[in-house]
Order: structure tokens, then C-alpha cells, then sequence
């Protein structure tokens, strides 16, 4: 009920991103400092798309001091870190795709709120992300640490010819199996029939 769809055109306006890009999501706690949160992976893959009309968001991290520290021909635009929820689920609602790619990752909640804001996401399929993913339905799974793969599930989002229909996929897909009343029914059923088998 905190990640949900919002008015992307608004999104975008609150924070300042343009309305004419296709805007590729990334962020974590120290997003581009911490190898594990594969950053570098992520600029690798979008060096060989084939596209014009892009731009990388990022947030968790600052603008480098020096330009040289990350290259890419894509326009980067730092949000910086936020602190409260509300800023978060706008800017998951201002972009096209959010991608995890991750190294390490058990049940990531960037995946998790992104899916709920009904934005597709692209991550390596590893630890938990096929639990929240289905691939090709409300997002991609990407051979692990592949970045020809990482950029065909981003080229597979961006250009998707019913981005509608997955981006309803990846809100069904949270309501369907990680609603709190489902995962604690769940919980109760487990605990019931471990009891019964004493």
C-alpha cells in the first residue's frame, strides 16, 4: 500500500527528470561504491545498447567529485539518497525499468517496491530474485553476471510492445505473493502442519 502505481508524467516532474527519455533505474546503498551492488556490470550492459533516447537514474549515491570516475555515454541523474518512503515510490513511478545487478542478493526490497510500483525490473537470476521475477513476464532474469544478457532484458523492457501488460504483471505478482496477509496465512500453515507432524 506505500509502493504502489502512481502518475508518471508527475513522477517525473517532482524530480525534476525529463518526459521525453527512457530512464533505466538504479540504487542501493552505496550503489556505485560497493562492488556487490554491480554497478560496473550495469554501465558495461547499457554501453552495448543500441540506443539514443536513454538515461540511467541513480539513487543511494552522490554525483563523483571527478568526472573521470565514471564513464559512460548515457546522461546519469544523481537523486542522491533518500530518506523516506513517499520519495522512493515517486521516483520508482518515474522511471521505465529498474535494474538489480546484483552479484549477491537474497530477496532484494529495491526489487520488491519497484515490482509493487508496478515497474518491471532487470536482474541476474540468482539468490532470491526468481522469486519476485518471473522472467519475460514482469521483468527479466538475466544469466548471472552475463552483461550481453542484463542488456537484452533492459532492451526487452524499454522496447516491449505491451509495456502495460508487464508493468500490470509486475504489480499483480506482489499482490498475489507477497501481500502480508498471504505471506503471514502462509506462515500460520507451515507452523500448523509442523505441529501436526510432532
Amino acid at each position: 500500500n506505500i509502493f504502489k502505481p502512481l502518475d508518471k508524467s508527475v513522477s517525473k516532474y517532482i524530480h525534476n527528470l525529463p518526459t521525453d527519455k527512457k530512464l533505466v533505474l538504479f540504487g542501493a546503498m552505496n550503489a556505485t561504491t560497493d562492488p556487490r551492488k554491480g554497478f560496473n556490470e550495469l554501465l558495461e550492459s547499457l554501453e552495448k545498447l543500441n540506443e539514443n533516447n536513454v538515461e540511467l537514474v541513480i539513487f543511494g549515491s552522490s554525483k563523483p567529485k571527478e568526472k573521470s570516475q565514471i564513464s559512460t555515454r548515457f546522461k546519469i541523474h544523481y537523486i542522491g539518497k533518500l530518506s523516506d518512503d513517499i520519495s522512493l515510490n515517486v521516483l520508482y513511478n518515474a522511471v521505465d525499468v529498474m535494474v538489480v545487478p546484483s552479484l549477491q542478493e537474497n530477496l532484494s526490497n529495491a526489487i520488491m517496491e519497484s515490482l509493487s510500483c508496478g515497474v518491471p525490473v532487470v536482474a541476474f537470476d540468482i539468490g532470491g530474485n526468481k522469486d519476485m521475477v518471473t522472467h519475460m513476464k514482469n521483468g527479466y532474469l538475466a544469466t548471472p553476471f552475463d552483461t550481453q544478457d542484463l542488456k537484452n532484458g533492459i532492451n526487452f523492457i524499454l522496447n516491449h510492445k505491451n509495456y502495460n501488460s508487464i508493468s500490470n504483471n509486475a504489480r499483480n505478482k506482489v499482490l498475489k505473493d507477497f501481500d502480508s496477509e498471504i505471506v503471514s496465512t502462509r506462515y500460520i500453515e507451515l507452523y500448523k502442519s509442523i505441529l501436526n507432524d510432532c
